[in-house]
């Protein structure tokens, strides 16, 4: 099916394994390269699981602020934010916690999700790279909160990439204005240096208004954001890097409880990590370390009395370190295997408690290709601190029906260690949680026409020991008996004309033991984008409807359904320099994610942008 180069690009963000990226018309859908879905590179058609790639151009051609607004097109997603941009987001796959989803970055998870749910609006969307996203139990490979799914947001570009330069200023509604730059640039003939930097402010609204309280509050967001990373070729077979991240952050919220409290929350982050590359062919092994340190800072912004006491004042670290290695036996045969250590430690320093506790993963997996069947069969080992040792398999298999169906089937356990906020937390922890565990089956079809690309998938989950929070005693508590969900995915891809279409359904019925819906899962929901290249106007209007979910936090108890229409053009004044416009929430839909919440109106933006 011949695309437009933007609708190839736009294709890729939204769609799983027949995604295409393009850096040219022709490039072809077997020439996509992925490494999350089984930690070493290989096609994404070889993989046996859905699977979702968002490049740089991607996110730059759709016009996305955040994270979240890049992943919520996504198949099974659902996005909860507490109002608008970087109020607390969170991201649920399949109808699973926000927490039962895997956050990496570079390959290595985030040190926020061994303390709770990943912020996913605090990820400066300046240093990203690429995202890869794969649904379905991952803990054969990951380990610990591989139930949902797993997301890999990847900062860090290749040594033999072309120099480049990328410069972009805006502004918006609620005066929003931003600022970023990014570049590869070749040092000789075998290093690369990567630099990006960010800056964003918004003065927001009142994301919680309660009339006589706190009339006039506004809930903005600042962000500050750097990266550095240096790429060397050693030899023909062996590469490095040594890379740093950075962002501080700054956001307000309203926690009024009968008196007011006008909070602002100051996050900031620091990474540091070094890895090797040796590609002998045959023959491949890697070796990360990363170290993570992260401080997050709340107080009372309104408050008179000073200095002011911080409601929370609390530091996170992590260290890790992997081993990994591919081994390609034979054209039939690749076997994977390799070593996961992390120590991850907290810290109250309101309280000067401090906990930290060992995980180390070993695990390994075979994969084999005979004619038109394959098979991968996956298992792992996690010895932690505090649960012991903790077992995860997975097998799966795919059958080419005919050259363009396929048919692919899968089933596999996973689990999720409690946090150590969960469990240690002065105020909500229970130190008495036991692990999350859960048993995932799915099958699914494909077909890729000429006409159309198309997919069915329907999955079953069943969790013991939910991990559940009590709104009576503010304790974290195991659901007894087991929380099952079951649902069905529906995506396509075709074009009529000039304009590209990709939508996708996503029926699910999320269920605790005793029968009821999990909190604010809805259980039906459709996106729609499409995508027309016109001369030099490149458009984009994507469309999203989410059904009714049940709420205990909210007001009323139960959250109505909406629908969203967004637009993005983009006029390219010169092939180097273009004109953006976007204009969010389009028919200014009056509607909530989080009960009590109001979630942005119309909202505009326009920026220019340059790159050489």
């Amino acid at each position: 099916m011949k695309k437009t180069l933007l609708a190839l690009a736009v294709t890729s963000v939204y769609f799983p394994s027949f995604s295409i990226i393009a850096a040219e018309d022709n490039t072809q859908t077997d020439d996509v390269m992925v490494v999350t879905a089984n930690r070493f590179e290989q096609p994404v058609t070889s993989v046996l699981a859905p699977f979702n790639v968002v490049t740089r151009q991607d996110i730059d051609k759709v016009q996305a602020k955040t994270l979240t607004e890049v992943i919520s097109l996504l198949p099974g997603v659902q996005v909860t934010q507490n109002g608008g941009r970087g109020q607390l987001a969170s991201i649920m796959v399949r109808g699973t916690n926000s927490d039962q989803v895997l956050v990496l970055v570079d390959g290595i998870r985030m040190a926020k999700a061994a303390t709770g749910n990943v912020d996913f609006n605090q990820i400066p969307l300046t240093q990203v790279e690429r995202i890869e996203f794969t649904r379905g139990a991952r803990a054969a490979l990951y380990g610990s909160e591989a139930i949902g799914g797993v997301i890999n947001i990847i900062t860090l570009a290749n040594v033999d990439s072309p120099s480049k330069t990328k410069l972009n200023v805006g502004v918006g509604s609620h005066n929003y204005q931003e600022a970023s730059a990014s570049g590869a640039y070749k040092v000789g003939e075998n290093g690369l240096l990567q630099l990006a930097a960010g800056y964003e402010n918004d003065e927001g609204y009142n994301v919680k208004p309660q009339p006589g309280i706190n009339d006039g509050d506004k809930h903005g967001f600042a962000s500050r954001n750097a990266m550095i990373a240096y790429h060397q070729r050693f030899s023909d077979t062996l590469k490095g890097f040594v890379a740093t991240r950075w962002y501080k952050n700054q956001y307000q919220y309203d926690n009024s409880y009968g008196s007011h409290q006008y909070m602002q929350s100051e996050p900031e982050l620091f990474d540091y990590s070094a890895g090797l590359d040796l590609d002998l062919g045959r023959y491949q092994s890697k070796l990360i370390a990363d170290y993570q340190h992260q401080t997050n800072y709340d107080y009372n912004k309104a408050a008179t009395t000073k200095p002011v006491v911080a409601s929370q004042d609390e530091k996170f670290t992590q260290r890790n370190l992997q081993w990994n290695n591919h081994f390609t036996v034979n054209d039939n045969l690749q076997l994977v295997g390799g070593v996961d250590w992390r120590k991850e430690s907290w810290q109250d320093k309101l309280s000067s408690d401090a906990f930290s506790r060992n995980n180390t993963g070993v695990y390994g997996i075979g994969l084999v290709n005979v004619n038109d069947f394959s098979l991968e069969s996956s298992l792992r080992l996690d010895d932690n601190q505090q649960y012991g040792s903790q077992f995860t398999y997975n097998v799966a298999g795919g059958w080419y029906i005919t050259d363009e169906v396929q048919l692919r089937t899968s089933y596999g356990s996973a689990f999720k260690a409690p946090n150590l906020f969960q469990l240690y937390s002065p105020f909500y922890g229970t130190e008495t949680l036991n692990p999350e565990k859960s048993k995932n089956a799915e099958v699914a079809i494909e077909a890729n026409y000429n006409v159309i690309d198309l997919a069915v998938t329907g999955y079953r989950m069943e969790i013991d020991n939910l991990i559940g929070f009590n709104n009576t005693s503010w304790k974290y508590y195991n659901e007894s008996g087991k929380s099952k969900i079951k649902g069905i995915e529906v995506e396509a891809d075709f074009d009529t004309g000039f304009l590209s279409h990709q939508l996708n359904f996503d029926f699910k019925d999320p269920r605790n033991s005793e029968g009821q819906r999990l909190d604010r899962r809805e259980k039906f929901s459709f996106k729609w984008v499409g995508t027309a290249s016109i001369g030099d106007l490149d458009s984009a209007l994507t469309y999203q409807y989410h059904g009714k979910r049940p709420d205990q936090y909210g007001p009323t108890g139960e959250l109505a359904a909406y629908d969203t229409w967004d637009l993005a053009l983009t006029y390219w004044l010169q092939p180097k320099l273009s004109l953006k416009g976007r204009v969010a929430n389009l028919l200014n839909e009056d509607y909530e994610t989080a009960g009590g919440y109001q979630m942005p109106g119309r909202t505009y933006y326009t920026s220019i942008n340059y790159q050489f």
